[in-house]
């Protein structure tokens, strides 16, 4: 992949990311109400709706479920244990694929759990995290040939995103 191929990948990703986090922000908090027990998830309950976008040569599959890990992602990218993934977005390009997600429900230092478990499986990690009182905020990013990983974070919601070059 080229240079301005894998720039171009990047900022498509990083767009995404940067919506579905502004997309977080923008919600009404919900009216309280007496505490229910959460219903177990049945087997159709994680049947995804999803909608497919081919364009020439790419293609972009966008799920809307509740999901323990994109079936089809990498085995070589460990699989992120914490919340819940509410939405998936792949792009298929001559390029390489991506995987973007978006979840909700952290624990406090999921970033910084996560960044861990990178390095232990010989990713290279650059981070900026900031500890708050609602949970850890920032980003980090972790590269191994040829996955880079991205989370960016902010109050018990985050993006993470893998793009694998071809």
């Amino acid at each position: 992949m080229n240079r301005q191929a894998f720039s171009k990948i990047t900022r498509s990703v990083s767009l995404i990311a940067l919506a579905s986090l502004l997309g977080a922000c923008n919600q009404k908090p919900p009216e309280q109400q007496p505490a229910a027990p959460e219903p177990a998830l049945a087997a159709t309950d994680t049947a995804a709706s999803a909608v497919t976008i081919e364009s020439g040569n790419s293609t972009v599959e966008i799920t809307d479920a509740v999901k323990p890990w994109p079936d089809d992602a990498p085995a070589d990218v460990p699989r992120y244990p914490y919340g819940t993934i509410r939405k998936v977005i792949k792009t298929e390009t001559p390029d390489g694929c991506s995987w973007d997600m978006a979840i909700d429900h952290l624990p406090e230092h999921a970033l910084r759990d996560y960044e861990a478990v990178l390095k232990a499986k010989g990713f290279e990690t650059t981070s900026m995290i900031v500890p708050e009182k609602e949970g850890d905020r920032g980003s980090v990013t972790g590269i191994k040939a040829p996955f880079t990983v991205v989370l960016i974070g902010s109050g018990g919601s985050m993006s993470l995103s893998i793009i694998q070059k071809q």
